[in-house]
């Protein structure tokens, strides 16, 4: 007692807390300001170190040298510990930095939706080519870019009309959109399902489940795949490598693998991600994470294995059908590089070490007989040209530039420009020489998609901008809320219908 009234009558130490503070305050800009740490993407860590311990210094300092009443010190820590109480982390967002939510907050859907929706009539073609559908991860030409020639005059400053809004499960998968249908992947408690809705309405038609669950803290439970209409079949890729054929009017099971089992393959540490690229009778999805053979095609119709090839493990991009100097091909960028093979065959045609061991997630931009890839983590944008020479293909690098580090966000290229994200930060280069032109908003690590003369933008935390493609400027057009979290899903405009999802809830548009 008697040391408690001396202590308190010397007074509490503020000085002391502002001085820790401080130190950790320039030791955090420091960290900040050293390039290493902001070109390899480490600053969202950087900002939960920083955080984590000035809660300790704090916490130290008032039990152990504040001074204050025992009390007061015991009252300090209760008010500190109440964040705990409502606040939970509900994953990591693309920079590391915890995703925190309220205890009661809406959580993923767990149980299968009600199937009110209507299924297209016996023998009906399922629709996938034309402005009105997107049939594929990336769009039907797999260039992250659209025309948007059915939206109306003056689109890109007015904000749409909602159509629908609906419960989704865990999954970074986006929509496929063909005939007056939407598919998508999402996980549901223990079952991962493929999920046909109604366009229009939102009402689930049908549904596919495999029994198996991917969990990952960092990256996300779920799925992260696409799935792809083709000849009125929906190809479907789960997270632990189940290839599926369903029919894209009832779901009913045509074929099905787990295509690493059957490879001898690895599930990768993010799990399989890639969406089936449809092309000549085949499915080509990338395999796992051995680096033997880590491409194969399999029969649309039948699902047996054709050819495998590759020789670095793969990544988390998806491949892509090019014509490149006179030679149409598969391009897929894996771990360590970039390649292209005989759609017959499989057979390697040239390739092109980027050096990034981590984790690509954009896939390959096809410009004329150039491919453009950007990897986050430091490594950057590769500009990589094709030709043909005397005793083969030839893979010549036109520039790189670590002002675009687009991690796992696609890019958009219009006149001569390449826009994208620099770890969240919209950003614009010279398609001529790599250079930058502009460094706009940051918009976390969303997705963005090109729209004629104009950019959709899906900001990683759940908000949609309109962009204009501009090499001048950045020049937002609109801004609307459209979902409330963390959201790594690609945005999709089938026609007038803008439809973007998160691991919680998917809502669709009208222009």
């Amino acid at each position: 007692m008697k040391s408690e009234i001396q202590s308190s009558k010397k007074g509490p130490r503020w000085c002391l807390l502002l001085i820790l503070e401080m130190v950790l305050v320039v030791g955090w800009i420091i960290l900040k300001s050293i390039p290493h740490f902001v070109e390899q993407g480490w600053g969202g860590a950087l900002d939960l170190l920083f955080l984590v311990a000035a809660i300790a210094v704090t916490l130290g300092w008032l039990i152990f040298f504040s001074r204050l009443r025992w009390r007061q010190r015991v009252i300090g820590a209760v008010l500190m510990s109440v964040p705990v109480v409502l606040l939970k982390i509900d994953g990591h967002t693309g920079s590391f930095f915890p995703q925190l939510s309220w205890r009661w907050s809406n959580q993923s859907a767990t149980q299968m939706p009600e199937l009110s929706g209507m299924m297209a009539q016996e023998g009906e073609l399922i629709k996938a080519t034309g402005p009105d559908y997107f049939p594929r991860f990336l769009g039907e030409n797999m260039d992250n870019w659209v025309s948007g020639e059915l939206l109306p005059d003056g689109w890109e400053s007015k904000e749409p009309d909602e159509l629908w809004r609906i419960e989704m499960g865990e999954g970074w998968s986006a929509f496929a959109v063909a005939g007056n249908f939407a598919y998508t992947m999402d996980q549901r408690g223990a079952i991962e399902t493929t999920i046909c809705y109604e366009l229009l309405t939102g009402y689930a038609v049908w549904t596919h489940s495999e029994e198996v669950r991917f969990e990952e803290s960092m990256g996300g439970d779920g799925p992260r795949s696409t799935p792809t209409v083709a000849n009125s079949k929906v190809y479907s890729l789960g997270a632990t490598g189940i290839l599926t054929c369903l029919d894209a009017r009832t779901g009913t099971l045509i074929w099905g693998k787990n295509v690493l089992e059957e490879t001898n393959q690895s599930i990768p540490k993010w799990a399989k991600s890639c969406s089936p690229l449809v092309v000549d009778g085949m499915v080509i999805v990338t395999l796992g994470s051995k680096a033997e053979k880590s491409l194969g095609a399999f029969s649309a119709d039948s699902g047996e294995l054709m050819w495998r090839s590759g020789n670095y493990p793969s990544s988390y991009a998806s491949p892509v059908v090019a014509t490149l100097a006179g030679k149409r091909q598969i391009v897929a960028i894996q771990q360590k590089a970039l390649a292209g093979f005989e759609i017959e065959t499989g057979k390697e045609l040239w390739a092109f070490p980027i050096g990034n061991p981590q984790s690509n997630c954009a896939s390959p931009l096809i410009v004329g007989d150039t491919i453009i890839t950007s990897s986050g983590y430091g490594y950057g944008t590769h500009r990589v040209q094709i030709k043909k020479g005397k005793s083969g293909f030839e893979a010549t690098e036109l520039w790189h530039s670590l002002k675009l580090k687009a991690k796992f966000a696609d890019m958009v290229v219009k006149d001569g420009f390449l826009y994208g994200l620099n770890d969240g930060r919209m950003t614009c280069l010279n398609l001529e020489d790599g250079k930058s032109v502009w460094r706009g908003g940051n918009y976390g690590h969303g997705q963005i998609l090109g729209v004629g003369g104009h950019m959709i933008v899906q900001g990683e935390q759940g908000e949609i901008s309109i962009l204009e493609l501009n090499s001048n400027q950045e020049e937002v057009v609109m801004n609307f809320d459209a979902l409330d979290h963390r959201t790594w899903n690609h945005p999709v405009l089938a026609g007038r219908i803008l439809l973007v999802r998160n691991d919680r809830e998917a809502v669709a548009f009208k222009y």
